[in-house]
């Protein structure tokens, strides 16, 4: 089962910023979100990745996408990478918050953890690489352990 995948729908002329279907999976839950990007939101989750494995997972990172919209908090996405065992599997924990204001049934709350392993994000931060220098339009990774 693949536990992140991501994909990009839309881009604007100037190629400044995206729009990406994000699809984060664990064995009991699973979100599907169409969420704005730009390369400095995606090349900040790269280089969180890259200082984990860097510290070989001495400290939790989170990586944080908010709602750039000034005084919106209409969607928020935290990852936080944790180093659970010597053998380098990573606790995943995953924080959703996705709200129209304008609807309040069009809403979701959701907190849930996934596992995976140093490797898988290594292959993570490679693929996510490819898709901010628009190698790709695809990112799918992170096996579970």
């Amino acid at each position: 089962m693949i536990q992140f995948e991501m994909e990009r729908v839309w881009m604007d002329e100037t190629e400044l910023f995206y729009q990406v279907q994000l699809q984060l999976r664990s064995s009991a839950c699973a979100s599907n979100q169409l969420i704005y990007l730009d390369d400095a939101s995606l090349g900040d989750l790269y280089q969180k990745i890259d200082q984990f494995n860097q510290a070989w997972g001495k400290e939790p990172i989170t990586w944080r996408l908010v709602d750039e919209e000034e005084g919106s908090d209409d969607l928020q996405v935290n990852l936080t990478f944790t180093l659970i065992d010597r053998i380098g599997t990573i606790q995943i924990d995953i924080f959703i918050h996705d709200e129209w204001r304008f609807d309040s049934f069009d809403h979701v709350h959701m907190k849930f953890r996934m596992r995976t392993t140093m490797g898988q994000l290594d292959d993570l931060s490679a693929q996510l690489k490819r898709f901010i220098r628009r190698e790709t339009d695809h990112v799918s990774s992170l096996r579970p352990e």
